[in-house]
């Protein structure tokens, strides 16, 4: 037998087993979802930008201080994101139609259904609860960054302060 032929025959093989699948067979037609799990809902519509959500979380959070305080709303003149230390930012966009009111909109890890940040991370440094927290753990990171690429968001900072961790 040929080689042109034998790889014919494997690749018609290949073909029919996938053949006579439902779709629905590739879905997670059985996938329940996450009963008993939070949510947190941020509607721009009503933000003011007064960062007193960045305020309660570094509270709830125990983060230290930030170096300008929250009352300083002059920071959100600039893009700033989330760090090892600040878990929620508030940033403005200014609208080129309605320049007289700015969006303001809230950056913070959105935990996630299926958090792409946990799906890449081979040595599960991040986790997801029963209540739907995605959690990570520095300990067990080995500093790939995969999950920096891999969330939509941009929420995973990497620990330039701590290579070691």
């Amino acid at each position: 037998m040929s080689r042109r032929k034998f790889l014919g025959w494997v690749g018609a093989a290949g073909l029919s087993t996938t053949l006579g699948k439902s779709a629905a067979a590739a879905t997670h037609k059985h996938f329940s979802g996450y009963p008993g799990s939070f949510a947190v809902l941020h509607d721009t519509t009503f933000c003011v930008g007064c960062r007193n959500c960045e305020a309660a979380c570094n509270k709830v959070n125990d983060l230290p201080q930030p170096d300008r305080p929250f009352t300083d709303l002059s920071v959100l003149e600039k893009k700033r994101r989330t760090t090892t230390k600040v878990f929620t930012v508030v940033n403005k966009r200014n609208d080129p139609q309605r320049a007289e009111s700015p969006v303001f909109f809230k950056n913070q890890c959105n935990h996630c259904l299926e958090p792409a940040c946990a799906s890449v991370c081979f040595v599960r440094a991040f986790t997801k609860t029963k209540t739907g927290a995605v959690i990570y753990d520095s300990s067990v990171c080995v500093g790939c960054r995969y999950c920096m690429v891999a969330c939509p968001f941009e929420i995973p900072t990497y620990e330039y302060d701590q290579v070691l961790t």
